[in-house]
């Protein structure tokens, strides 16, 4: 049974660059971010939306995140359904689709897995913001 060779076209690794890495990745570090400041209010409100500060508001942090998680949530599957569809090919698993599905299954897993060890890192920057 010979196997046929699947070249890769260019725009399917740009696809994969620029949209699962880049902008996926852009989102969840938006998401981080508003998170980690949802967090710090909490520990210092006991309440993760209803507060305000000199620069910050929790309400509209609250629906900023929302919409983002929205977004988040409509590009990952579009990135899913996407990705399967630029790595066909002859067998249903290949080495294409099975690296391309590792970064868009395994990412989130991790990042799942230790959750308050990236909001503790993002806290680094957003604390800052909480200075009087």
């Amino acid at each position: 049974m010979a196997e046929k060779k699947v070249k890769m076209r260019s725009d399917d690794g740009k696809f994969f660059l620029k949209f699962n890495v880049l902008y996926l990745g852009g989102l969840f570090f938006t998401l981080l971010f508003l998170g980690s400041i949802m967090f710090r209010a909490r520990l210092e409100w006991n309440t993760a939306w209803m507060w305000a500060t000199k620069y910050l508001n929790g309400n509209y942090i609250a629906a900023i995140y929302v919409i983002v998680l929205l977004v988040s949530i409509i590009s990952y599957a579009y990135a899913l359904w996407k990705t399967w569809q630029l790595t066909k090919s002859d067998t249903i698993i290949n080495k294409r689709r099975i690296l391309a599905f590792g970064w868009l299954i395994g990412a989130p897993l991790i990042v799942a897995s230790n959750p308050l060890f990236f909001i503790s890192v993002m806290r680094l920057v957003t604390d800052r913001l909480f200075i009087p």
